[in-house]
């Protein structure tokens, strides 16, 4: 609210009505006749005080009355320093490629690497971020909406490691495509659920978007209302491992366009202020990605492509994921807020403080009236 404020201004009109509830009052009032009083008494004449202190506490009464009706407020402004709270999706490929041992001297699958590197990203970030999963091959699956639980993630995480050889992971792992597109639009879609309420996106305006998204790289973008300018991403990241090659959109969905266009994401990314990191194991990115990743002239970076070697230890996942806690550290923020403070209660209080007056000094001597 602003700084002052009426919540029924139109009830300002009743004080009109008090003049002539003040000389209807006169009018019936009872009048005694008394003898003509000589000057020599007139300083027994009572004193305005005493001849009008009803007229003044009815007025008094009356216009505290109305403006309890009337309701005036005002803000009052509330400073409060905080550390930011992250909102982070970490996406990883699942794909039947990613099963191959990391070197020939180990038995541990690049997906379980990448699931360390995971594990010890989660422990580094501070409790109060929230952290989301999601895990694709040929399609992309939401393995944990975002939240604060870390023995929760750490509990997603484990079902998709190849000794446990869940249902979930047989079916990611049988899928040989790298659909990441699909991965990073899934982890966008849980973010503008979990938006405040004035950005918060319905379901279909986020099937709108998707369908925007489906064009060739640089279609015009139609970016709803609610957070064209409002910027809502800050805060926000999301962060694709993956070792297939990162492009536009599967070369199988090409001619039938049913997936979002990468291009197209990263553009909507800047757009909202979405934060975009890739670990890419062998670096096959498309030149077209990897053009949407740069800033311009007049923008911010999206984010950055870390490229690692295919023989990659956990040391290395490790400190790729510590580099990006640093780029995303928590910031030390300042809120200000306006608490809307109403004045209908002590203006009734006052109302029925006055009327209780009122009685009181009708009932002393010295003010009592014939």
């Amino acid at each position: 609210m602003p700084g002052f404020e009426l919540e029924y201004p139109l009830a300002l009109l009743l004080l009109l009505l008090a003049p002539l509830f003040l000389v209807l009052r006169r009018h019936t009032r009872r009048t005694l006749p008394f003898p003509a009083i000589t000057p020599e008494m007139a300083s027994l004449r009572p004193s305005f005080w005493k001849r009008n202190y009803n007229g003044i506490l009815f007025s008094l009464v009356y216009a505290c009355l109305v403006l309890s009706l009337v309701n005036p407020g005002y803000s009052k402004e509330t400073v409060e320093d905080f550390i930011e709270s992250k909102w982070l999706f970490l996406a990883l490929d699942l794909s039947g490629s990613m099963k191959r041992p990391v070197s020939r001297f180990s038995d541990q699958s690049l997906g379980d690497l990448a699931l360390d590197g995971i594990a010890s990203f989660i422990d580094m970030r501070r409790d109060k971020d929230y952290i989301g999963l999601v895990a694709f091959s040929s399609y992309a699956k939401l393995l944990a909406p975002l939240t604060f639980d870390k023995d929760l993630l750490k509990a997603k995480l484990a079902l998709v490691r190849s000794k446990n050889n869940s249902r979930i992971y047989r079916e990611l792992g049988a899928g040989g495509g790298t659909n990441a597109s699909e991965a990073v639009w899934l982890s966008l879609s849980a973010f503008f659920s979990m938006l405040p309420e004035e950005n918060r996106l319905s379901v279909e305006q986020i099937a709108g978007m998707r369908g925007f998204l489906l064009g060739a790289p640089g279609a015009l973008l139609d970016i709803p209302q609610k957070i064209r300018h409002a910027t809502p991403g800050k805060g926000m990241a999301v962060i694709l491992f993956t070792d297939g090659r990162i492009e536009p959109t599967q070369r199988a969905h090409v001619r039938r366009g049913g997936l979002p266009n990468l291009v197209n994401i990263i553009t909507l990314m800047k757009a909202i202020g979405v934060r975009f990191y890739i670990i890419s194991v062998g670096g096959e990115i498309d030149e077209a990605v990897e053009k949407a990743m740069e800033p311009t002239a007049d923008e911010a970076s999206v984010g950055r492509i870390f490229v690692t070697s295919k023989g990659l230890n956990r040391d290395q996942i490790e400190e790729v994921y510590r580099e990006i806690d640093i780029l995303e550290t928590n910031r030390n923020l300042t809120r200000i807020t306006l608490q809307p403070r109403w004045t209908r209660w002590p203006l009734a209080l006052t109302t029925f403080g006055m009327m209780a007056l009122h009685l009181v000094l009708r009932s002393l001597p010295g003010l009592r009236k014939l």
